[in-house]
């Protein structure tokens, strides 16, 4: 990796920039305003999020025609829904009359129509506009030209994703290095149960950057996480494109204890472990052989965002009479965890601002969090002469 010598518009060092593009041993972290600064995050907005692939949901949370789930991907609503022939579409969630959301949450739609609740317009489920009422006597008004925006999706193992991003490189291939880690789960054949909602007052890239490594288990969680996967026995990949990988091994290298069934025909190597991987900018999930847990983000501002935690469990899992026996074990079991980073990284949040810091040093455990940094400058200074290397 080369340093940076042209001028940039992040209103980051040069320096700064070139220590993060160091190889991991004598890299360092992000500068302190990439988490502070409203302007950096509005530059994130059109260069990240509006460019980048982002989660909305997953396909069991919307299985049949009409179904559909709503989102506010960092201030642009969306609607995510099976149409009448079962493909998935995904829309804006705004009315062309006067701007008001269509739908809200999840559920079915009436009559395979969307209706606006403000005026009554009515659109079909591929955003073609029905019906509006009281509009004969408006001139040059022709309701067969209106139609609500359809962004591009695809369907990555389940995960539903779009791209504002018309220009954008498919998804897939991109993140093709990750089959061998997460295809095995088939994570596609499960069922979506979300499991806790929190809002925080810090920058998202902190919580997505204390997901992406064991280094601050042995301290962090030395009776829960670490005790089962020991941070030691962490195996971070080399990856080719925006994603991050690693492997935790079950500390006797034994077939760990889960809560539901190991996933059928999963080999020793992931029956003794847990994966976790990113897709960037902040799709996350950890999984034991049995049960992915996908934490997904609704980003507000620099300074805030609500984490939501989403179990994957196998089909039918919810329905079965022994669903709350099963679920709240393991939903106490993940909660203490979170609660334990969370404890952490409200102390990231506060130390940020300090006036005082510089960007620290990097550990060799740290190789994910080193990836994301320089896929983050990759994207965000792709627009200004600055040497990405």
């Amino acid at each position: 990796m080369s340093s940076v010598s042209f001028p940039n518009d992040l209103g980051l060092n040069d320096e700064d920039i070139a220590a993060v593009r160091q190889p991991l041993e004598r890299a360092s972290l992000l500068p302190p305003a990439a988490y502070t600064d409203a302007r950096i995050f509005s530059i994130e907005r059109e260069r990240i999020f509006a460019r980048n692939w982002l989660p909305i949901c997953h396909v069991s949370q919307i299985k049949e025609p009409g179904s559909y789930v709503t989102r506010v991907l960092v201030g642009e609503p969306v609607i995510a829904l099976r149409d009448r022939e079962g493909q998935i579409k995904v829309m804006s969630n705004v009315c062309r009359h006067r701007n008001t959301t269509l739908a809200s949450g999840a559920g079915t739609v009436k009559g395979n129509r969307i209706i606006c609740p403000y005026h009554g317009w009515t659109y079909g489920l591929d955003g073609k506009l029905l019906a509006a009422p009281f509009m004969d006597q408006a001139q040059c008004f022709e309701r067969r030209d209106v139609k609500l925006p359809q962004f591009r999706s695809e369907v990555w193992h389940g995960f539903v994703f779009v791209n504002f991003d018309e220009q954008a490189a498919p998804l897939a291939p991109q993140i093709a290095g990750l089959e061998p880690d997460v295809g095995p789960y088939r994570i596609e054949e499960m069922e979506a149960v979300e499991m806790g909602r929190r809002t925080v007052p810090w920058n998202w890239k902190i919580s997505l950057e204390n997901f992406s490594e064991a280094y601050h288990q042995p301290w962090v969680h030395p009776k829960t996480a670490d005790h089962e996967f020991p941070a030691t026995k962490a195996e971070y990949r080399d990856v080719t494109g925006p994603y991050g990988c690693f492997s935790l091994y079950q500390k006797d290298h034994q077939p760990a204890q889960t809560f539901y069934p190991p996933v059928a025909g999963l080999d020793e190597r992931f029956l003794c472990s847990a994966t976790v991987f990113n897709i960037y900018p902040y799709t996350h999930a950890i999984t034991d052989a049995a049960t992915p847990l996908w934490l997904d983000f609704n980003i507000h501002n620099e300074r805030e965002h609500e984490l939501v935690w989403t179990l994957l469990l196998p089909r039918g899992a919810r329905d079965a009479a022994d669903f709350s026996e099963r679920f709240e074990p393991l939903k106490a079991f993940f909660l203490r965890i979170l609660d334990e980073d969370v404890g952490v990284t409200t102390g990231v949040g506060l130390g940020v601002h300090s006036r005082f810091i510089k960007p620290g040093r990097l550990s060799q455990m740290e190789k994910t969090v080193h990836q994301f940094h320089n896929w983050w400058l990759d994207c965000m200074l792709k627009d200004t002469g600055v040497s990405l290397a």
